[in-house]
């Protein structure tokens, strides 16, 4: 199962200046990119960046969606994020018993 993470973001530098401090190095990305999308093939690595960026959120001005496999597109808000992180590991652990 595949989780694919976009971060949007109007403020210029802001996806790029978030991703450098998060990979903790310099990110090859202009400075006036203002989406970013990854899809990650281990589900456990996207809940790693999707808390992270809700935690920061009060630091960074980013907008966050994610899309399973081919399934719908859902903004991820402070507000719903412990659900669709709880969505997330049990379908991975379904998916790794199956």
């Amino acid at each position: 199962m595949s989780v694919t993470v976009s971060l949007f973001s109007k403020k210029v530098g802001e996806i790029r200046k978030f991703l450098e401090k998060y990979y903790q190095k310099e990110v090859d990305l202009d400075s006036d990119v203002g989406q970013w999308s990854y899809t990650y093939n281990r589900p456990l690595e996207a809940i790693d960046m999707i808390s992270t960026v809700i935690d920061n959120s009060h630091e960074h001005k980013i907008n966050l969606c994610i899309q399973v496999g081919q399934g719908d597109v859902h903004v991820v808000t402070e507000e719903n994020c412990n659900d669709i992180i709880k969505a997330l590991l049990h379908l991975y652990y379904k998916d790794e018993n199956e």
